[in-house]
């Protein structure tokens, strides 16, 4: 195996059958560099066997000897040692003995001539020691950073001409290509969904820009976040990448659960306002009447207020809210009562039983009432089935609301009156996504706002009315 010291100094093996011209060579080199250290053989077959040549920096050998020849022993070291350094120095040269030396692979070729060559082998000697040297250096750091690549995350390179060069196993195992299916591929041949993502833009940024660039993005045809380093050099693109899909869903689970709770806090309350004006209003009265029976609608107001935190709760955890068999009627006409007005009337054109979960079916009435009362001049709100039967309809003849706001009505905080939240109708939204129903805003019969409920479960139709003050 080769190996390459990474000592300053330099070991140096001199092959030539003239004793005095190895000692002459000795002297001069060690004065001209002392980090140089020479040994010295007589000939080819008493330095390959009494010498590691393996522990070798450099080979410095005569041409014509007995036994083997310069080229020969070449030849030999080449076949176990490739890069090792290996200079023919000789006095009896020609240009074909030059030619066979630089097909064999020789390092350098010099001829013995006047004691100036000494100092031109020194420096022959110091270059391509260095050169191996610092080559050796460059594998051993590509090898390590190529390592820790393989441990930790996806690392691939690509040439200027956009062919794959390099491919880790941890893009192997993200991707499910293999490095023999990639290595040697155009980038779209390889991956023909890239082209036009923002992977490949900034990719391409990267490579026409010459400049490093950093990103986040999600790759769809693979399914996965991931954030980039992207960096571009003469030959291609180095590019590094860490997968963050858990990382991701992490954040966005906790940007889940936040909202969850603030929505909580915000219908929590938004839609205890109600109860607990019955209740500061019975207390009042009965304070002011001493009439105790005000306190029995303040202990209702109380339950009513315990029972919608529960529910909020229950459904804030994901729990599934049980429903039943709820009439259109009843069930407006129930929300009506904690919020009805003497300046405003409630009509109940006709009825349907459906299945809902008949505390959320009040919530949503409360406040799409609540709605007209506080945003609208309306005088009447009326109720009553779809055409389809598959819905029903809640109505006012107020203003109505303006065409380009009715999209965005259903947004948390969003409000047509400076003095409003904003919550009640992204409540209404909630619970007809909680029930898998559609809601629809729409002008109403007499010009006003009316909301559409649809996708409801059907249990029967009565065509009674009511009207209620």
């Amino acid at each position: 195996m080769e190996t390459v010291s990474t000592s300053d100094s330099i070991r140096v093996l001199h092959v030539d059958d003239d004793p005095q011209f190895r000692d002459l060579v000795e002297a001069y080199l060690e004065k001209l560099d002392d980090r140089i250290a020479v040994t010295s053989k007589a000939d080819v077959r008493e330095a390959l066997d009494g010498t590691d040549i393996g522990t070798v920096d450099c080979i410095v050998s005569d041409y014509q000897m007995p036994g083997m020849d310069g080229i020969d022993f070449l030849n030999a070291v080449r076949d176990d040692y490739p890069n090792l350094p290996f200079i023919l120095f000789t006095g009896k040269g020609s240009e074909e003995v030059a030619s066979e030396a630089i097909n064999a692979g020789v390092t350098a070729y010099l001829q013995k001539n006047g004691t100036e060559v000494y100092e031109l082998l020194a420096n022959q000697i110091q270059n391509a020691v260095g050169f191996r040297r610092s080559q050796h250096k460059a594998k051993v750091t590509q090898s390590r950073l190529l390592a820790l690549y393989e441990q930790t995350d996806g690392f691939f390179a690509v040439d200027d001409e956009w062919t794959f060069t390099y491919w880790n196993q941890q893009m192997e195992a993200r991707t499910g290509l293999s490095s023999e299916e990639v290595v040697g591929v155009p980038f779209l041949e390889a991956f023909p969904d890239a082209a036009g993502t923002e992977l490949y833009e900034r990719y391409r940024e990267a490579m026409n820009q010459q400049v490093p660039v950093e990103f986040q993005t999600h790759y769809e045809p693979h399914g996965y976040h991931v954030e980039v380093r992207a960096y571009p050099h003469e030959g291609g693109l180095f590019v590094h990448s860490r997968d963050v899909s858990t990382e991701v869903e992490d954040s966005q689970e906790i940007e889940r659960r936040n909202h969850i709770l603030e929505s909580f806090a915000n219908t929590v309350s938004h839609d205890l306002r109600n109860p607990l004006n019955v209740a500061e209003g019975r207390l009042q009265l009965a304070q002011e009447t001493g009439d105790f029976e005000h306190l029995e609608e303040v202990a209702q107001a109380h339950n009513r207020m315990r029972n919608l935190i529960t529910e909020l709760l229950r459904v804030a955890r994901g729990e599934e809210l049980s429903s039943s068999n709820v009439s259109l009627r009843e069930s407006a006409e129930t929300a009506w009562q904690t919020v009805s007005s003497k300046d405003m009337e409630l009509v109940v054109v006709d009825d349907v039983t459906f299945e809902a979960h008949e505390s959320q079916l009040r919530r949503l009435f409360e406040n799409l009432f609540w709605n007209a009362l506080d945003h609208g001049d309306a005088a009447t709100i009326r109720i009553g089935v779809l055409d389809d039967e598959r819905g029903f309809y809640v109505e006012d003849d107020g203003s109505g609301i303006p065409t380009h706001q009715r999209e965005e009505v259903f947004s948390t905080g969003f409000s047509t009156e400076h003095d409003s939240p904003g919550y009640g109708l992204s409540i209404v939204h909630g619970i007809t996504d909680n029930h898998g129903w559609d809601i629809a805003l729409v002008d109403g019969s007499e010009g006003g706002a009316r909301f559409q409920i649809q996708a409801i479960d059907v249990v029967g139709r009565s065509e009674a009315s009511s009207t209620d003050e």
